[in-house]
């Protein structure tokens, strides 16, 4: 009776000590926000996803993300709404904004890890190392970048065999005969992708994202055309069609060739999908002859 006594004893303390020790890894358990499109699948490539708690709007993969609270537009963001899920941490991208915003966000008890605003493969690969870092996940870090580097290297074996660059113009939302379109000039994340792809900007004359008309389109003259397309924002596929038909710019090298194609806009995140953003671009940039 006594060793039964015991045997019980020592199993309801073991079930407390349980209970307790499961009480306070839910207690440490990271709570995150993420800002930014980059920032959030960087979170998830690592396989940190179920410790976000709460997203920007620009953020929206992978698809469950869709369903995670959100603290408003990177660029317009209130740091008073991201600390109100209790975060214990917050992974932001440069693009966060406004101003005022970061600078009170600096300001936080809770730490921040500030990533670049990425523009660049280099730009990805800081980006990783510092999450992965704050995280303590090097190893799975170090898996991602590789991962990366494998993506990106087989889109260089794609144009490897040729020197020709063909000019590539990418829209965020088409030009008409009434409206200018917006294109991505130098230093932009378009034209770090059309030279990822294979190709070389031909919107040379400005940096960043510009209006150009129809009028700057046949100065320019592409072989390829590329439009980014969402629900809501950029260009539709009526657009694609639409311009690949238009007679007007019948002079254009890729309306020539029908060389005008979409793609999808978070093309532009600049996040762990990279390589796959440039393998789909290089298609179009160096099309497949036996394709």
């Amino acid at each position: 009776m006594a060793d039964m006594k015991l045997f019980k004893l020592c199993r309801l303390s073991v079930l407390a000590l349980t209970f307790l020790f499961s009480v306070s890894v839910e207690a440490e358990a990271p709570r995150i926000v993420t800002v930014g499109g980059a920032a959030t699948e960087i979170v998830f490539a690592l396989g940190a996803g179920n410790s976000i708690v709460a997203v920007d709007t620009s953020s929206t993969f992978p698809p469950k993300v869709r369903m995670l609270p959100q603290v408003g537009y990177v660029r317009n963001i209130s740091p008073e709404g991201i600390l109100s899920f209790e975060p214990t941490l917050v992974v932001a991208t440069g693009a966060l904004g406004p101003p005022p915003a970061r600078q009170m966000m600096e300001r936080f008890e809770v730490p921040v890890v500030w990533l670049p605003d990425p523009n660049s493969v280099e730009d990805l690969r800081s980006s990783v190392r510092s999450v992965a870092t704050e995280l303590n996940m090097n190893a799975e870090g170090d898996r991602v970048l590789a991962e990366i580097d494998a993506d990106l290297e087989m889109v260089r074996s794609r144009y490897s065999g040729t020197d020709a660059r063909p000019k590539v113009l990418f829209f965020l939302q088409p030009p008409t005969l009434s409206s200018a379109g917006m294109a991505g000039g130098l230093e932009s994340r378009a034209d770090a992708l059309i030279e990822l792809a294979g190709g070389q900007n031909a919107a040379t004359e400005f940096k960043g994202f510009r209006p150009v008309s129809w009028e700057g389109l046949v100065q320019m003259n592409p072989d390829v055309i590329i439009i980014g397309m969402s629900p809501g924002h950029g260009g539709t596929p009526e657009d694609v069609e639409a311009l690949r038909e238009s007679r007007a710019l019948g002079a254009v090298g890729a309306i020539q060739n029908g060389a005008v194609y979409g793609v999808p806009l978070d093309d532009l995140t600049f996040g762990p999908r990279l390589g796959e953003a440039a393998q789909r671009w290089s298609e179009f940039v160096h099309p497949d002859p036996s394709e």
